[in-house]
């Protein structure tokens, strides 16, 4: 029998307590639905006060029949003019690929119950609900066989040269970034660069940072030799104006240079206190610092 109304109810009766314990099944319509959909259904128990419902007698997700799934259980509790009340909130899963419009059944289960008299298996009665098909079977009927036929459908042009060019575009990019990663690393065919004399100065002044005369006086002659190694002679005070002039990424530097030949001379002929020396290694290290990065620039 057909479901009539949006909110269905089934009372369920039992000899042993036919005027304390319901059953009623209330859902959300009763019919329209297809396959795939999600069917949500609500059912109501009212038993004594004094009952206990066993969750283990509650239905588990999973398969029902070869076209139905339950996918979800939720169990509510509360009290209601003096008796217990448990609400079951279930949602169903149909997979039944209806031909026509037509009923199927959503199948019943049990619930145990215990009172103070005794246990009790309370029946959800099975109910039904009405689904119908995406389509129509076969087509209207037409008076010549050829109305039944449809004009082929137009093959979509694919461009393949927009591909093809990106394809070449992420090539070349991709090359690119590696030449540029091989000259920063020395990589062949990089690996005739420029020594980096400064950054690799800096990195040996950074891991040497005790200001004692004797690391102070050893720093400053590895910075004379890395200066004479950039400028392929020996770099004296006086040659300061044209080695800037070769190189001209370090023209920024010139008060630097005068500064650290300044040091230089108090430090080995001056006879300078060590008093200054903390001063001093960290103006040096600056100033390889400084040069590490116009190198680098340069």
């Amino acid at each position: 029998m057909r479901i009539a109304c949006v909110a269905l109810m089934l009372a369920a009766t039992f000899p042993a307590c036919a005027q304390e314990t319901t059953v009623r099944i209330h859902s959300a319509r009763p019919f329209g639905y297809f396959v795939g959909d999600l069917i949500h259904a609500r059912i109501d128990v009212s038993a004594p006060a004094d009952a206990v419902l066993s969750r283990a007698s509650l239905p588990n997700p999973g398969p029902l029949t070869g076209s139905l799934d339950l996918r979800d259980v939720k169990l509510t509790e509360t009290s209601e003019n003096g008796a217990r009340l448990w609400r079951l909130d279930l949602t169903y899963q149909n997979f039944y690929v209806a031909l026509d419009a037509r009923d199927i059944e959503i199948p019943g289960f049990e619930l145990s119950i215990s009172t103070a008299t005794g246990a009790q298996t309370v029946a959800v009665p099975a109910w039904r609900i009405g689904v119908s098909p995406l389509r129509e079977v076969a087509p209207q009927k037409q008076e010549q066989a050829s109305d039944y036929l449809r004009p082929d459908g137009s093959s979509a042009f694919v461009d393949e040269a927009t591909p093809l060019n990106l394809a070449f575009g992420a090539a070349a990019a991709a090359l690119l970034a590696l030449a540029l990663v091989a000259r920063d690393r020395a990589w062949p065919p990089f690996q005739q660069r420029k020594a980096r004399v400064f950054s690799a100065l800096a990195r040996q002044i950074s891991t040497r940072r005790a200001a004692d005369d004797a690391n102070l006086a050893v720093a400053i002659q590895s910075v004379h030799r890395a200066l004479d190694r950039a400028n392929g002679a020996i770099l004296l005070s006086g040659d300061v104006p044209e080695f800037l002039r070769r190189h001209p990424e370090f023209k920024p530097l010139r008060v630097d240079f005068e500064l650290f030949f300044e040091t230089s001379k108090r430090r080995f002929f001056g006879g300078e206190s060590s008093k200054d020396d903390d001063f001093a290694a960290e103006q040096l290290a600056q100033f390889v610092g400084r040069l590490a990065r116009r190198e680098r620039s340069g």
